[in-house]
């Protein structure tokens, strides 16, 4: 991977590039020593943070084209990788698609599947549990991860996450009387390599213990950059209590198929 974006810096007027996966994490970089790995990391983080809702608004575009004063940044989308290539704004344009087009063949050939593994090789791997052993063993409370080493606990049908329950204030009480699930992006991208997806707007969300089910919409939150909520979902009152939840069960979350368009909502 190094040396695939270092091939890029053949091309005149290319200072740098990025090679990053969906969880923020920097695969393989070109820049100059100065842009330290925690700019790079930065950069990756917020990147990924809005590029859902940016495709959304586009209609799904592939590359992006982002011209400044001083420069120029081209950002190619790569199933669950994104490729980041910073230019001057003097840059032969032609020559570099086609710089890239040989470097993204190159990336393929790698398989992007082991690529993502390799950057994982400390991260527990994905458990897959047999049902009678999920509906015996309760999920115990996880200490929080690393946002790259979190890892979904699974069973034959879907993702297990622990329940944590909306406390209803004042400001939230009549949030608090419709069913709603909230999820970070961790967790949300366990659920869609699960299912293998991509995003989605609604989950069926099942009571283990008491085979009650319900779909309802779901959102990402924005803002957990010290990954407390890897591995839980965030339910309304109203949720909790129709599906008979406690603070701390352990429930499991399923993809809706069909019904419209699939989208992370709240990016």
């Amino acid at each position: 991977m190094q040396a695939i974006m270092q091939g890029l810096l053949t091309v005149p007027g290319v200072m740098g590039g990025m090679l990053s996966d969906e969880r923020g994490t920097v695969m393989a970089s070109s820049f100059p020593a100065f842009f330290d790995q925690g700019t790079l990391k930065g950069a990756a983080d917020l990147l990924h943070d809005q590029a859902i809702g940016l495709q959304e608004a586009t209609g799904g575009v592939r590359l992006f084209d982002i011209r400044c004063e001083l420069g120029r940044i081209i950002i190619k989308t790569l199933p669950k990788m994104f490729l980041v290539v910073l230019c001057q704004p003097t840059v032969n344009v032609q020559l570099l698609f086609i710089s890239l087009n040989v470097a993204i063949k190159k990336l393929e050939k790698l398989s992007i599947d082991n690529l993502l593994t390799q950057t994982a090789q400390q991260a527990a791997p994905l458990v897959k549990l047999p049902p009678a052993a999920v509906a015996a063993a309760p999920l115990a409370a996880p200490a929080v991860p690393a946002y790259s080493d979190y890892r979904a606990v699974c069973d034959a049908k879907g993702v297990l996450l622990q329940c944590s329950i909306i406390q209803k204030t004042a400001g939230t009480f009549w949030d608090s009387m419709t069913s709603h699930a909230s999820i970070n992006r961790n967790t949300a991208v366990e659920i869609s390599n699960f299912f293998s997806t991509g995003p989605f707007k609604k989950l069926t969300f099942d009571n283990l213990k008491s085979g009650i089910s319900k779909r309802v919409p779901v959102t990402v939150i924005q803002h957990d950059r010290d990954h407390a909520y890897d591995g839980k979902v965030l339910m309304t009152l109203a949720l909790a209590e129709s599906l008979t939840l406690k603070e701390g069960d352990q429930v499991r979350a399923q993809v809706v198929f069909g019904g419209g368009l699939h989208g992370w909502e709240g990016i």
